[in-house]
């Protein structure tokens, strides 16, 4: 960990210096130490961002004992399921009954209401009709 601020802080002391060199000759010394400045910093981030690119692509190897696979993991395949059958048997027992304990009696078809439609209805009958119907 240690000396890694001076690469960074090296990489960036050589992009002042060369800015200062291409730049001292067209601008006046202000411009000049400003745009070094601003050198200096991009130089130091790019060699920041470069040197833990590399630090997390080029990581040491993990020792060879944290690599030994633990005895008997991934050398079975447990395909079992649970038991449930008593809860099951209780819960198709409980279905054939009301819930009351007595057994549900036989098979009741529905009774719809029958629509009926007349040929030529009179108002009246459909006056009374729509009357039943906003009723119910």
């Amino acid at each position: 960990m240690s000396g890694k601020w001076r690469w960074t802080f090296g990489f960036g002391v050589f992009g002042a210096v060369l800015a200062f060199l291409f730049q001292v000759s067209r601008n006046t010394i202000g411009t000049t130490l400003l745009r070094s400045f601003y050198a200096f910093l991009a130089f130091a981030a790019l060699a920041a961002v470069v040197r833990i690119a590399l630090s997390v692509l080029l990581k040491p190897a993990a020792p060879s004992y944290m690599k030994l696979p633990k005895e008997g993991n991934g050398q079975a395949i447990d395909l079992t399921t649970p038991d449930d059958g008593g809860e099951l048997t209780d819960m198709l027992k409980e279905q054939r009954t009301d819930g009351g304990g007595r057994p549900i009696s036989g098979f009741q078809p529905l009774n719809p209401k029958r629509l009926v439609t007349l040929e030529h209805p009179s108002t009246e009958d459909v006056v009374t009709a729509v009357r039943r119907m906003t009723d119910e």
